[in-house]
């Protein structure tokens, strides 16, 4: 992490809550700009959670979360998003009935009074990454491979033209050489420009792709360091690389 950047998220002690019961607790970190960072852990770590709280569902219980030097903790999911964030969410979750193109549209519906921002530039460059998208375009987007959905949702997110792209566990339930091609989009995306925050049950895959990691064991971030780092830590090997 470059502490002469400043972050473009930034998490300070924050902690998450379902009714009585505390999920998160006390998180800190921070991602800065054009980085790719993973958090790995085990199922019912907290990690799907915590990307959720960064996009408004649960609200933080307590801490501040910031955005691009912005307080986010309170906002409404797409007041966040017109900031600059979106979510690819666990299980992919695309319009079944509805075809590639429409889909793609619907990832633009929280800026649609957003000057700045073109669904002209938001489709080329997700045809340009997925050309198989536009192959299917006029497709119905339940008719796609689990992989072509995997892209679809991406495609969606990136139709924001959001400054950080959160990802809640792209790999899961793809063929290998399906993993394979997801997490080379994934690097192409952040050569140009867009910031991820990756959960991934996937440790190996993940760490390899990301510059930098967090462990999160029951709610609390136990572990941090660079990619390379984690992944030759014994305690992250035994415990999510299967060794």
């Amino acid at each position: 992490m470059n502490h002469a950047v400043e972050p473009l998220l930034q998490l300070d002690q924050v902690t998450v809550a379902y009714g009585s019961m505390r999920v998160l607790h006390q998180i800190s970190l921070a991602i800065d700009p054009g980085e790719i960072v993973a958090l790995v852990g085990a199922n019912g770590a907290g990690k799907s959670t915590l990307l959720m709280s960064l996009f408004g569902q649960p609200h933080a219980r307590a801490g501040t979360i910031l955005f691009d030097g912005q307080d986010i903790t309170h906002l409404a999911t797409h007041r966040i998003a017109r900031r600059g964030v979106a979510l690819v969410p666990e299980g992919r979750r695309v319009f079944a009935t509805m075809t590639v193109a429409e889909n793609l549209a619907l990832g633009t519906t929280a800026l649609i009074d957003e000057s700045h921002w073109s669904h002209d530039v938001g489709l080329e460059q997700v045809y340009t990454l997925f050309p198989r998208l536009w192959e299917r375009r006029l497709q119905r987007a339940g008719t796609l491979s689990g992989g072509e959905q995997q892209m679809l949702a991406i495609g969606r997110a990136l139709m924001s033209q959001p400054k950080l792209l959160l990802l809640d566990e792209p790999s899961l339930g793809l063929a290998p050489l399906m993993v394979q091609q997801i997490f080379t989009n994934l690097q192409q995306i952040a050569q140009q420009g867009t910031t991820i925050f990756l959960v991934e049950q996937n440790a190996n895959q993940a760490l390899r792709l990301a510059q930098r990691g967090y462990v999160l064991v029951n709610g609390s971030i136990t572990l941090e360091g660079s990619g390379s780092q984690l992944l030759a830590d014994p305690q992250v090997r035994a415990a999510y690389l299967g060794e």
